[in-house]
């Protein structure tokens, strides 16, 4: 032993038994040691100590490298850890267990794949750099639902945060783990043997482990042993964000159209020229409405209009656009991760019980993302049974000319659903008229938007304004006609509130999504006196919704009040659900405590 640590004196008594003293001076706080596995894991690395000390006395070689290449590794691994590992100072004792985990792991692979550890450990290190600017900039860490929504992202919606700064930060992030890089190389290279980089890299992992073990277990957790745990995380979730996406479009490939069970409608026979408009809106928080006493005009017209009935507390599904629709369009009354098989789906798209009782099915779409991932086949596989689909290749009004189109061509007597589904409200608050916009100075770059507070919140009322305009043009088409339209929007957006911006909650943020007012969304139904005339059953269905209208609600409502409403009967038909009779009963999930 006394030739083994013959010139590491000072290495030793400095890097390694202050850092031990300091995390076995918690010792008194020490409640219970780190699970078994890791146990397991000492276990191993101590075992390879040994024989590693065994073959180095045989071969006469040096069991670990020299003491200033390891005074270099540390200073390394330390620059790594302090730039890269997001919790690296959350708390004390943690900052060494993790540099020595650092040191091992930059031994130990390089051992095993040489340069070809640079393709592993390199993106690693860009990606941990991403995950701080996150969390900085919008108040969340990057999980795999954040991943998933990135993979069927538009080019619009990434371009929003491709900005100058974000450009700049990812130049200086690449040629900060380019050097990184070189400098790995550059050390790598004059380790010794191969063999004494093997023991270094077993020896750190070790005495990682035991100041991990060494800190009170209600202090401990996962970030400690950077990177060993923040890689097998990042390769989990980008597993389980492949998978969710398709576990999604398989989930809505299952189900089974609800026409295929016997169905009837009561209140119409065909040729009265009756349209359902179905708009599931985009990212249009409830409190960002004047309808619901926000202090800005952004809804002028709807304010107006006295068939409106306005549900001022609506609860939605999810902060996953497609998660909400398959809420809003099936039976479902929760997200794809819900455990309860009571709340998921078990059948097909309502749309496909209008086509069976005699309504032609038109959809109309925002820009179409073109991925095969989710969105597009999503929104394609639910809305399958539409004569006829189209998308808006610019802004939603582009759209609608489409509908004026449909509606000419259609004859006078036919029964319609026009399902609307546009960008709305979404990131990057784009969509409103720039000629002439109600509330400025905006920007459209989701770039550290809390310095830009002001006017990121002003480009999203503007959305919220054109909304409002939207909806009016699409009523002055249907003037005359017996139509009743049905807004209610897939999910919210966070814009400062709570200190996290966009859909944070997708990842790792401080809140939840339903713990904040982020997922209470716009909801409204608008009626044309035609409507409230062509059947006794449709005024008395009105009048119950208007007496819910204080009521919460969800997406799950949606699915049976349209059947109630239209007075359609089949097996899957649930009156606690329809808003449209009186045994209606409230949404019964998690909700924001705020109300």
């Amino acid at each position: 032993m006394k030739g083994i640590l013959k010139g590491y004196w000072a290495y030793f008594v400095l890097v390694l038994l202050l850092p031990l003293g300091l995390a076995c001076g918690a010792l008194s706080q020490w409640k219970a040691p780190f699970d078994m596995p890791t146990w397991w894991v000492l276990l191993i690395f101590l075992l390879l100590l040994a024989l590693g000390l065994v073959v180095a006395r045989k071969r006469q070689q040096q069991f670990l490298p020299p003491a200033p290449w390891l005074w270099l590794l540390t200073l390394l691994a330390a620059v790594y850890d302090c730039s890269c590992n997001i919790g690296a100072f959350n708390a004390l004792g943690q900052l060494p267990v993790s540099i020595f985990m650092c040191m091992g792991v930059l031994c130990l692979l390089w051992v095993l794949l040489r340069y070809a550890a640079l393709l592993l450990w390199l993106p690693f290190l860009f990606f941990q750099i991403a995950q701080i600017v996150s969390y900085e900039q919008y108040g969340t860490r990057i999980n795999s639902l954040v991943l998933a929504e990135s993979m069927e992202a538009s080019g619009e919606e990434l371009a929003a945060y491709l900005s100058g700064n974000n450009l700049l930060y990812f130049i200086v992030a690449v040629l900060a783990v380019s050097l990184m890089g070189v400098a790995q190389v550059w050390l790598m290279r004059r380790a010794k043997s191969m063999l004494s980089l093997t023991n270094a890299g077993c020896l750190f992992c070790a005495i990682s482990l035991v100041l991990g073990a060494a800190i009170p277990s209600h202090h401990r957790d996962d970030d400690f042993y950077w990177p060993t745990l923040a890689a097998a995380e990042l390769g989990s979730a980008a597993h389980e964000a492949v998978c969710h996406n398709q576990a999604t479009v398989r989930q809505v490939e299952s189900l089974t159209s609800p026409a295929l069970q016997p169905s009837a409608i009561s209140t119409l026979r065909g040729g009265e020229g009756v349209v359902l408009v179905l708009h599931i809106g985009e990212s249009v928080r409830a409190d960002r409405m004047s309808l619901n006493g926000y202090e800005r005009d952004t809804t002028p017209w709807l304010r107006q209009q006295t068939s409106l009935i306005n549900f001022t507390d609506c609860i939605s599904a999810a902060q996953d656009t497609c998660q909400a629709q398959i809420a809003i369009l099936t039976d479902a009354r929760r997200w794809i991760y819900e455990t309860d098989p009571a709340m998921k789906p078990t059948t097909g798209s309502v749309l496909e019980l209008f086509k069976a009782n005699g309504f032609s099915v038109y959809s109309f779409f925002g820009r179409r993302v073109g991925q095969q991932l989710k969105y597009d086949r999503v929104v394609r596989l639910l809305t399958h049974c539409s004569r006829d689909r189209f998308n808006a290749p610019g802004s939603p009004w582009t759209a609608l000319p489409q509908i004026e189109s449909v509606l000419k061509q259609s004859a006078a007597g036919d029964n319609l659903v026009l399902f609307v589904n546009n960008e709305g409200s979404h990131t990057p608050f784009y969509h409103y008229n720039h000629e002439n916009p109600p509330f400025t100075p905006t920007v459209h770059k989701f770039e550290n938007p809390a310095s830009q507070a002001v006017e990121v919140n002003n480009a999203y009322d503007n959305t919220i304004h054109y909304t409002d305009e939207y909806v009016r043009r699409v009523c002055e088409m249907l003037k005359g006609r017996p139509f009743i339209y049905v807004y209610v929007s897939d999910h919210g957006e966070y814009l400062g509130h709570d200190g996290i911006w966009g859909r944070a909650a997708l990842g790792e943020s401080k809140f939840s999504y339903h713990e904040t007012d982020g997922c209470r969304v716009g909801m409204f139904v608008l009626t044309s006196p035609e409507f409230d005339a062509q059947h006794p059953h449709f005024a008395q269905s009105l009048a119950q919704l208007r007496a819910h209208a204080a009521m919460t609600v969800g997406h799950e409502h949606i699915f049976h009040t349209l059947l109630g409403m239209f007075g359609i009967s089949t097996p899957f038909y649930d009156a606690k659900l329809d808003l449209c009779s009186p045994e209606a009963q409230p949404y019964s999930g998690t909700k924001p405590a705020s109300r």
